[in-house]
């Protein structure tokens, strides 16, 4: 559902308010401990982690090229860069903000402080769920989730996942308007 989101800037913020206020209150209504620090430490984290995820996704990408074909490979990519096909820079950035904010905050900050990384995993996979012309690539965010929780649990600083998934929705939402506009051509 969330891939469906950032299509749209007002969906995007409307969904962002509502996931961080569920997860500022959850914070404040558990107690749960949350830090964070913007230091060059937390930002250097924050890219690496972003580049493990990167990579990550860049082998399962490769993968299925050379288990199904490059064609289905293609295929795959392309039935989630259509949804972000018409979008602006400033609906790329303001994606990778929102992800960052309301979604960390929601996800790891609340799911994962109460009930810990495997739950933040099964919530944000579930969460980014998407139809049938999705449901391969969907599936991969069970992963992502594993590797943002991972992040913050390694680093407890939750700057850390924030950077990497802004900086991730950012980059995907811009490779991907690239590549409808390359296939227009």
């Amino acid at each position: 559902m969330l891939f469906y989101v950032k299509k749209y800037i007002w969906l995007d913020v409307a969904m962002t308010i509502f996931l961080a206020g569920i997860g500022y209150s959850g914070i404040r209504y558990y107690h749960l401990p949350i830090t964070l620090l913007f230091t060059w430490v937390a930002i250097v984290q924050g890219v690496a982690s972003f580049l493990v995820i990167s990579g990550w996704t860049l082998l399962v990408q490769k993968g299925y090229a050379l288990i199904k074909g490059e064609q289905y490979a293609k295929a795959l990519t392309e039935s989630l860069a259509v949804h972000y096909s018409g979008g602006s820079i400033v609906q790329a950035i303001a994606g990778g903000i929102t992800a960052a904010c309301g979604e960390e905050l929601f996800f790891r900050g609340f799911i994962q402080g109460k009930w810990g990384i495997t739950a933040s995993t099964l919530v944000f996979g579930l969460a980014h769920f998407g139809g049938k012309d999705i449901r391969v690539v969907s599936c991969w965010s069970f992963a992502h989730g594993l590797l943002f929780g991972l992040s913050y649990r390694l680093t407890g600083n939750l700057l850390v996942p924030m950077m990497a998934h802004g900086l991730f929705d950012l980059g995907g939402v811009i490779y991907f308007q690239r590549m409808m506009k390359k296939e227009t051509r």
